[in-house]
Order: C-alpha cells, then structure tokens, then sequence
C-alpha cells in the first residue's frame, strides 16, 4: 500500500497525540532497549461538495500539478550570527550552506494551496502564485558560532482554471462516503554496553508469533468551531490486528508513544525525546549509524519489517463541515510484558464551502 506520512499541512492536518506519557525505566541492564509507534491514516480524498443529489469529489494530485515550485535561493543578505565578537566577527563568516528544501507539507506547501484553492478549481477562476522564505543555521569558520542566512522561494501557477477542474461528480443522491486506509508500525531500538551493539528492528510480532497490536478502532470526528466530537459508532477492527510483512521502503517517523528506557531514547526516529530528524527511510535506518548490526541490513528483503494494516469507510455523510478520523488501540512492547496505548489522526477533509457555482455534472 502507498505510504503515506504527512507532518504539519492543512489547518491541524495531521495530528498526533500521546495517549499515555512516556515512560521511563532504570537503566541498569546492559542491555537498553525503547520504542516508538507510528499510526498512518489516509483518506482517500480531501474535499468533497454536495449539490442536491449530486457528489462531487476534488483530487488534490491533479490540482496539485498546476503549480510549480522553485528551489530557495540565498537572498544575498548578510546572515545574521550569535556568539561571541570574535565567533561572529566577519572574518568567521562561512560560505552559505544548501538551501533548504522546499515545503512539502506545511503552509507554503503545494498541497495546502492546492487545498485552499479547491473551490476556484471547482468554480473556474485564477490561480494565485506565493512567494516565501525559510532560513539555515551553519557554525562559522571556526566551527564556532551560529550564522542564520535567509534563502527565498516562490511558486508559480498555470494562472486561470476552468470550473470543475480536477473535481469528479456522481449521482449519489446527495451523501459522501469516506473511504480510509492505514498502517501501524513500531520501530524499537536496541544498545547493548556490553558488546557495544547497536540495532534497530521494525517488529509487531510476538515469541509465539501473535500480532503484538490489539483493540484498534477508528472514530469519525467532526469539528464544531471549537472541539472535536464524535461521529456514530466507531469501527472495530480484527483483535488483534494482522500483521504483515513489507518491502516498501518509506520514511518511518514515530508519532506517538516513545517509551521504555529513557537512555535511549535519543536514538528513535520520532519527535523529542526521540532524535527529532524528521523521519529517515527504513533502510537507511537499519544500515547506517548509529545502528551497527549488519545482522538486520536485509530486514526489508527478508520480510522482517512489519505493519498491521486497515482499512474501512465512513458511508452516507451529508453534512457540510471539516472532519477527521481517529485511530487508537494498543502496542505490546517487544518482551509482551508490557503494553503502550495510542491515539492519532488523520488528516483534515472537508464537505462542503464551495455553495458559489454549480458546475453541470458530466461523468
């Protein structure tokens, strides 16, 4: 299945919550192991707008092609810098580092204006194009103090848009059905003193061979204007939840509980207290520092990086409002001694906002 990992884009899109807070234990073992878990969810579309009976249906990839981004450029203004006189003095100025890369998820991204602009692609009008800024921060010469240079970047459009672009309509008698997939994974990280050895491993099976994640269910939520409240019933899954083996090799990002031996826990892919770089490809993961193991180089080809996948639908929506889904359920740690609950959402869809035009439906 396609992964799917979004940090920050539309408002709240995706959000993560800790059910439990961390936990930490004593490091006397030589042995010092910690974990995280990472919840998926992903809509199958973001928008949606009923007229009458009729669905129609927004495709954000397609919109998202009528923009382009430019690489950020160095504004060629001096960088500013903080330290002492002498870490800061012009002679320690460093060349100017790589830009940034361009945003992908957030803000100034592609797919939060695709998501924004919805309703011009659905009413036919002009593309607005955006120009943004984002900054890097390099030691000086001396490999002492810190110099901030400003790169600008800007995105261009295809400018006018015809109504109904990348919008879909269907008969339905006027309800949306929202369809969602999704994948639980868990990366645990293992230091052992005595050997000096390092590894990670991305499991969910137990010592008898057991799923080690249960009592997963989605919540369809909608927002009022100020909270977020529940939707019907929600769907219970298998207990416990399948696990599978995969050989996509997509970028692992905890967003929910980290816990077990605090000592380590700097070295797993997730927020603070985790090593907070942003999320790492499996197999750069298991290959490259700080894991020594050449043990589990070949965990991806092997079959032993896990997920416990679902999938399900919310049918027979009619109300106009923003919406979200929630996922929470239970992750055995690896002994099956312990357990950690989790709670995360899904992106942000919308039904409804675009009431200006009524496009002719022509399936």
């Amino acid at each position: 299945m396609k992964k799917s990992f979004i940090i920050s884009s539309l408002a709240l899109a995706i959000a993560a919550t800790l059910a439990v807070a961390p936990k930490a234990h004593a490091a006397s073992s030589p042995s010092q192991t910690a974990q995280c878990i990472m919840v998926s969810t992903v809509t199958d579309n973001t928008a949606y707008q009923i007229n009458g009976t009729t669905t129609w249906t927004f495709h954000r990839d397609c919109a998202e092609t009528s923009y382009t981004a430019s690489a950020g450029v160095w504004d060629n203004n001096p960088p500013t810098c903080s330290g002492s006189t002498a870490n800061c003095a012009p002679s320690n100025q460093p060349t100017p580092p790589p830009a940034p890369p361009i945003d992908e998820h957030g803000p100034n991204s592609i797919e939060h204006h695709a998501q924004d602009d919805r309703c011009t692609f659905f009413c036919g009008g002009t593309l607005d194009g955006w120009n943004y800024t984002n900054t890097a921060t390099v030691n000086g010469l001396n490999g002492r103090g810190n110099w901030t240079f400003t790169y600008s970047y800007s995105v261009t459009t295809v400018g006018a848009v015809n109504e109904a672009t990348c919008w879909t309509c269907a008969e339905t008698g006027g309800t949306v059905d929202v369809n969602f997939t999704g994948f639980i994974a868990s990366e645990s990280f293992l230091s052992n003193r005595n050997t000096n050895t390092k590894k990670y491993s991305f499991t969910l099976l137990d010592s008898l061979g057991a799923s080690r994640v249960s009592g997963v269910i989605a919540q369809l939520q909608m927002y009022d204007g100020t909270n977020w409240n529940d939707v019907g019933s929600a769907m219970t899954f298998t207990d416990p939840l399948p696990v599978t083996s995969t050989v996509a090799d997509y970028t692992y990002y905890g967003n929910t509980a980290v816990y077990g031996n605090s000592a380590v826990y700097g070295s797993l892919d997730a927020p603070t207290p985790g090593n907070n770089l942003g999320g790492r490809l499996i197999s750069n993961i298991l290959t490259t520092a700080p894991d020594n193991f050449a043990g589990n180089n070949n965990d991806l080809a092997a079959g032993n990086v896990h997920e416990a996948d679902y999938s399900g639908s919310f049918t027979g929506l009619t109300e106009a409002g923003l919406y979200r889904i929630s996922v929470s359920g239970i992750v055995k740690d690896n002994s099956g001694t312990g357990s950690q609950n989790f709670s995360v959402t899904s992106g942000n869809l919308i039904i409804g906002g675009c009431e200006g035009c009524t496009p002719a439906c022509n399936p």
